[in-house]
Parts: C-alpha cells; structure tokens; sequence
C-alpha cells in the first residue's frame, strides 16, 4: 500500500502568489494526516466530518479508480467503489450521500463517465457515457439537478440534469472554454481555470459564463502566474486559484 501525505490547509492559513509579491504567504505548520491506501489521490472534500478522496489510481490497471473515506483525523480508511471506476477526478456532493463523479481514464483512450454514486451504500447508481469526451475533469453543481462538467480535452463545458437522484442526461455543452479544468460556481456564474496540458491554447485564464451557458468570456484579462491553473473555489466573495507554476516549481494558490 501506498502512503500519501494530505495536507489540510485550512481557509485561515493561504499560501498566496502576486507579481509583485505584496500579498505572498508561505505556509510553514500544515496539519498533516498521514492517510494510508491512497493511489494518485486528485480531489478532496469534506462532508459530515469525513474526508472523501478520489483516487485516479494505477495506470497499468484497469478500472483501478476508488474513493478513500477517512475520518478527518486520519482514522478508519475506506475503499469505496473499487473495481468501479476507471479514473476519478473531481466529484460533487448531491446530497448527504450522492455523489457525482468525473470519471475518465483518458491515457487509455477510454469514454468517459459521469458516475452517480451514493457513498453510505458503497454503490454505483448510474453512469452517462459521453463518447466523444476527451478528459472530463471536474464537476460543480448549479442547482438540486443540475451539474456542469469540465473537458479538459474538448475544451468544453457539459451541463448534466439529475433526475430523483436516479438517472443523468446531457441539457446542453458548451465549446471553447479552452483547457477546461478546475469549475466552481457563485451567484450566477460559473468560474473555469484552464490549463494547456492536454496541448490547448488561449490558457491559463480564469473564464466565467453564465450558469445557463450564455455570455463565456474571461474574466481576468491576463495569464495567472505561470498559467498552468487546475482546481478553482469562492470563498467568502474571493476567488482561489492553484497554479502548477512552471517546471514544477513555483506552485502557488492565488
């Protein structure tokens, strides 16, 4: 088993990026949680006191994604949905116990998966296969049934209805939200932090539209740090954005 070191940084500790390096924090005293069984860990949240971790899991298996629940003290892990999933990345909280899950293995060439799972049961509820997706990658809810999609690859937005918590189908997509990545949403409006790593251009901005696909533009008119941006949250009417920074130094939450 693997070993992998999360850390919680929590809202009142921000480690912060400008040009001009007037706002920069570094942060020196993580809260470490040593969190055993982890395999390529991507996303994480925290509902009702437990941690749930997605886990892209081993390339050379196949359909080795799981989910990691563990309590936020780093006690009693465990494996969800193994032997389920292909790739998870981001996921949403539907309710206290559904989940919605990106789920892709794009270096095999796989289709992807938007995956309804309920996390109490241990189950699988159902999967909407999209063909042509290319990499989904993360995943907001707007409303009680309604999801939107990130694709990295096809730079596209995919809006998801959910209906009684028991089937999905595609509403609508949107093009040229270039390298779709990390998506979160706040009075309105979606936010997209997009990255060129699946090779697209006109990256590294934060893009904003409307929650019913109208109106896509970016909404900061430069690059952000070194623009290679992934995950993406509001918080108290501010935006946080991770950036990779470049050659894997440098990364930084903005």
């Amino acid at each position: 088993m693997n070993k992998f070191i999360i850390l919680l940084i929590f809202i009142s500790i921000i480690i912060s990026c400008s040009e001009n390096k007037k706002t920069e924090t570094v942060l020196k005293d993580p809260i470490v949680i040593n969190a055993e069984a982890t395999s390529s860990p991507e996303s994480i949240r925290l509902k009702n006191g437990k941690l749930y971790i997605s886990n892209i899991g081993d390339a050379d298996i196949d359909r080795d994604g799981f989910f990691l629940c563990i309590n936020e003290d780093g006690s009693n892990p465990v494996r969800l949905f193994e032997g389920e999933l292909d790739a998870p990345r981001g996921f949403y909280f539907i309710t206290d116990d559904i989940i919605a899950i990106a789920d892709q293995d794009a270096d095999k060439g796989l289709a992807g998966n938007i995956v309804l799972a309920n996390v109490k049961d241990n189950s699988i509820i159902t999967r909407l296969t999209i063909e042509d997706a290319k990499l989904l990658n993360d995943i907001v809810s707007i409303d009680d049934s309604t999801i939107a999609v990130t694709d990295t690859g096809n730079s596209r937005i995919y809006f998801i209805k959910i209906d009684n918590n028991s089937s999905l189908s595609i509403l609508s997509s949107v093009d040229n939200v270039y390298g779709a990545n990390g998506i979160a949403f706040n009075d309105g409006i979606l936010y997209i932090a997009s990255s060129g790593f699946m090779g697209a251009e006109n990256t590294g901005y934060v893009y904003s539209i409307n929650a019913d696909g109208s109106n896509l533009g970016k909404w900061n008119d430069s690059i952000v740090g070194s623009g290679g941006l992934d995950g993406i949250a509001v918080y108290n009417e501010k935006l946080y954005v991770s950036d990779w920074g470049e050659n894997g130094t440098n990364a930084c939450i903005y």
